[in-house]
């Protein structure tokens, strides 16, 4: 049985949704057995479920939770979640809690694979052709090494071979031009650590406005870069739908084309819906660990228990230490 442990506090929208979550998981997976933390007085409907066990915790991670307030955490539902995987209990752990906190809680409480310098967060963005691409990091490191950044493009192909099953997947660095000798001095290194490192297919420099199309299936960036990338592409389509929501509703001829379009609009809309991933993981560590949305409803929430599932069930982590050898 695979075993996964879940943070059922640290969401913006409470414990509700994570036992809906929970309920419909189970259902239709019985080759898993769940630990879900938090307070055991919300969690009492799971209790009918064989698969599930609840673990009682009294404390919530705050989303602003730093270093020593993590630490200082030991009876909140996140920590005791990633605490379940450092103890061998479960193979995964999954939270919607503050990506800070949840991140701290992985580097104090779990152990990184050996040989990784830093672990990273990597999400999965929507892309024109419905492929989808994995970019990392976005968000984990202020600054990376261009070691780190090969370490991430092994991880990430490795990744999206395994659990997305493309033969040879196209690596991609993220930089301000195409040409080799383009960015800073470790933009520079790290192309050439990629071109010459024989584990992974790397194609060369992307630039953001490319990122959404799909022409590659691993995008590598350092985590500054990355998050302003990932939030601009979420910004740039939420603005989007809303302009063209705008735009059809300020005439009748508008609001006769929609309802004509209705259809593929919501089409268009659930292409780009990032309750359809569910989440990021943070990837580097000896367990499957899932970040889920902060806000996300019990859909979102399971299909990253479904992340989750997956990466235990292919193995990758172990994956990841055999292709960083």
């Amino acid at each position: 049985m695979l075993k996964l442990s879940i943070d059922a506090m640290s969401g913006d929208l409470g414990s509700q949704i994570v036992v809906e979550a929970c309920e419909s998981f189970v259902k239709s997976h019985n080759d898993v057995e769940l630990y879900v933390t938090g307070k055991k007085e919300e969690l009492e409907s799971l209790e009918k479920y064989s698969q599930i066990h609840i673990v009682d915790a009294r404390d919530i991670v705050p989303m602003d939770a730093g270093i020593m307030s993590v630490r200082r955490k030991k009876d909140s539902s996140m920590v005791k979640a990633v605490t379940l995987a450092n103890d061998g209990v479960v193979d995964g752990v999954v939270s919607c809690g503050s990506t800070g906190a949840f991140y701290t809680s992985a580097m104090l409480f779990l152990k990184r694979i050996e040989g990784v310098e830093k672990s990273c967060l990597m999400a999965e963005l929507p892309t024109y052709n419905r492929k989808g691409v994995c970019m990392l990091d976005v968000g984990a490191n202020a600054e990376n090494t261009s070691q780190q950044l090969l370490d991430f493009a092994i991880m990430g192909h490795t990744y999206a071979s395994s659990i997305k099953k493309i033969s040879s997947p196209k690596v991609a660095l993220l930089n301000i031009g195409t040409e080799s000798k383009k960015g800073d001095l470790v933009h520079q290194e790290t192309y050439q650590l990629l071109e010459n490192d024989e584990r992974i297919n790397f194609v060369g420099n992307i630039e953001g406005r490319d990122i959404l199309l799909g022409d590659v299936d691993v995008i590598v960036t350092d985590g500054l870069s990355g998050n302003i990338a990932l939030k601009t592409c979420e910004g740039t389509a939420s603005l989007v739908m809303k302009m063209v929501k705008e735009g059809m509703m300020a005439s009748l001829k508008g609001k006769i084309g929609a309802l004509l379009a209705k259809k593929d609009l919501y089409a268009l809309k659930d292409q780009f819906d990032y309750k359809s991933v569910g989440g990021a993981l943070m990837v580097g560590f000896e367990k499957a660990v899932v970040k889920a949305h902060g806000a996300s409803d019990a859909k979102a929430f399971e299909n990253a228990m479904n992340l989750a599932y997956q990466m235990v069930k292919m193995d990758v982590v172990n994956q990841m230490k055999e292709g960083l050898l």
